[in-house]
């Protein structure tokens, strides 16, 4: 892999994760119900970038725009390669952070961010998700699910979300599933 790509898919992030639960465990599950998650928007009118997010399609996971990271690897073959073309092997050493975001998660960040339309969605551990706008780093929304009481998670990394339609999917450490809508965090 050539330097550029290598830089790329160091700028560029990406995810969706597939992620399975035995059949045999959602009886468990059921039983195990926590109290309803917390889902914190940004006071104030719904911000533009939210107001025109596009949902995601079938053919949107299979031909991104370039601008756009919507799974892991950015593609379904799995190159992680951006085809966009800002950064070069001859300005790469004058780049410098625009901005930055504390998830106020101090271990098991694992999750690379999937970007749709500007809108950043990052996972990370104890059960969180994150909107942000990426051009900008500003919250967009907040969703924190609790854990139940009598679990202590071995490991606190989540691996990623996933985008269908106007839904983002995450996976909660206590193997459940769950759809918020990608404008809210409801």
């Amino acid at each position: 892999m050539n330097t550029r790509h290598l830089l790329q898919s160091a700028c560029m992030a990406a995810i969706v994760v597939a992620i399975g639960v035995a059949a045999t465990s959602l009886p468990a599950l059921a039983q195990q119900m926590v109290a309803p998650a917390s889902s914190t928007p940004t006071p104030g009118p719904t911000p533009k970038i939210l107001e025109n997010y596009a949902p995601v399609t079938a053919e949107r996971l299979r031909n991104p725009e370039d601008g756009n990271w919507l799974l892991f690897r950015r593609t379904y073959n799995g190159w992680g390669y951006s085809p966009l073309e800002q950064i070069t092997p001859q300005n790469v050493a004058g780049l410098q952070p625009v901005w930055s975001y504390s998830t106020g998660q101090v271990e098991g960040h694992q999750a690379p961010p999937i970007v749709n339309n500007g809108v950043m969605f990052v996972a990370t551990p104890g059960n969180q998700l994150i909107a942000l706008e990426a051009a900008t780093g500003k919250l967009l929304w907040r969703y924190k699910r609790p854990f139940p009481e009598d679990m202590t998670p071995l490991h606190p990394t989540n691996r990623g979300v996933a985008l269908l339609g106007d839904k983002v999917f995450f996976a909660a450490a206590e193997a459940v599933l769950v759809a918020l809508d990608a404008k809210t965090g409801k």
